[in-house]
């Protein structure tokens, strides 16, 4: 039967074996005790032969005289039959103690293992399409009531890393759908027009490459989240501020042509990470504040530490970000960050921009060694 087989069962069964073996050894050694003190004992001591016998003030004889072997013989049988009822009542009382202690081990145990029952009910009603329940194990702060905040973490982190595989799988169908769209939709109308003379062709094909590129960069960047998440991927000490000074001088042609200024304060920082992957996502934040920096103003990158945090941080003095209830606009570029971000242990962060404008965007990457929180406030207000 599959009740023999619980958890609840066995331990009625181990509760009542342990109480029965120390009810049982304490009435056998009760036992013994009453047998040994019996054998010590002479009726002489209560029994003296030729006494008078009296009730009510009156004589009504006395006791006979008994020679040693009558009193040995009385001794022995008086004893037996006090060993005997000894042994009757001790055998009830085992019985009794042993069918006793299944009743009350069957109930401790249920109740002893309830909040499991709790657990093992509610996590069955969760489904990996709706993480958002929770186990709420209400109870005093003992074993069991720490392994539900302890599911209840878990599926946090599930849920949490759910919704960001269906945003980035989201942004990546979008982002890729585009340049798609614009290469055939191109080549199509090439195509369509008989008339198509050499240069409109070689438009098209400079439309093409450009789309082709983007893609390519796309891909990259799907590249270095893989690379970054693979778990065969051994962490490397990553010194950040050789990383930023190294992305800062490649990006430099490209932010002067724009019209925008650069400045690059890069202060000592070490993490264990994936180079390659940590290069993408910043070069992915400088992307977009080249985007959005008006001419003439000022792109701030630097790296550094605070409080056992690494970070890196890219501000620019933009429009700044409209957060959709409290999440990060949908971009392609940015889920790769987050994504690179979080496989390292890490979180992506957005403050005000620096000058009371734009927007700080910053990844926070925990140092070896470290376990501090993670601080709340814009690095580059103490850089």
């Amino acid at each position: 039967m599959s009740f023999v087989k619980s958890i609840r069962f066995r331990l009625s069964v181990q509760y009542s074996a342990l109480v029965f073996g120390i009810g049982g050894a304490l009435l056998t050694l009760v036992y013994f005790a009453v047998q040994s003190w019996l054998h010590n004992q002479s009726m002489t001591r209560y029994v003296i032969s030729g006494d008078p016998v009296w009730i009510n003030n009156d004589l009504v004889g006395y006791v006979p005289a008994l020679s040693d072997h009558d009193m040995f013989m009385i001794e022995t049988v008086y004893n037996e039959i006090v060993l005997d009822e000894v042994a009757r009542f001790t055998g009830f009382g085992l019985g009794a103690l042993f069918l006793l202690s299944l009743v009350v081990g069957w109930f401790m145990s249920g109740r002893v293992l309830k909040p499991i029952d709790q657990i093992t009910k509610r996590a069955e009603a969760i489904r990996a399409t709706d993480l958002s329940q929770r186990i709420d194990l209400k109870g005093p702060d003992d074993e069991l009531t720490r392994l539900g905040a302890t599911i209840d973490s878990m599926l946090e982190r599930l849920d949490h890393a759910f919704a960001g595989q269906r945003r980035f799988l989201a942004d990546t169908s979008h982002d890729l759908r585009t340049p798609l769209a614009v290469i055939r939709s191109n080549i199509e109308v090439a195509l369509d027009d008989r008339g198509t003379n050499p240069d409109e062709w070689r438009e098209t094909a400079e439309i093409v490459k450009r789309n082709v590129e983007k893609m390519g960069e796309m891909i990259d960047g799907l590249l270095a989240v893989a690379r970054a998440e693979s778990a065969g991927t051994s962490p490397a000490p990553v010194h950040l501020d050789q990383l930023v000074t190294r992305k800062a001088r490649d990006y430099q042609p490209v932010i002067f042509e724009a019209g925008i200024h650069l400045s690059v304060e890069a202060g000592p920082a070490d993490v264990l990470g994936v180079d390659l992957a940590l290069e993408r996502a910043l070069a992915n934040l400088v992307d977009n504040a080249v985007k959005v920096a008006p001419v003439g103003s000022t792109i701030r990158i630097a790296c550094g530490s605070e409080s056992g945090w690494a970070f890196i941080a890219v501000d620019d003095a933009g429009p700044g970000l409209e957060l959709e209830g409290g999440e990060m606009p949908i971009g392609l570029g940015l889920s790769i960050v987050e994504r690179v971000v979080d496989a390292h242990g890490g979180h992506l962060a957005t403050y005000g921009g620096s000058t009371g404008a734009g927007t700080t965007m910053v990844i926070w990457l925990p140092m070896p060694g470290e376990k501090s929180p993670q601080p709340n406030n814009s690095p580059l207000t103490v850089v």
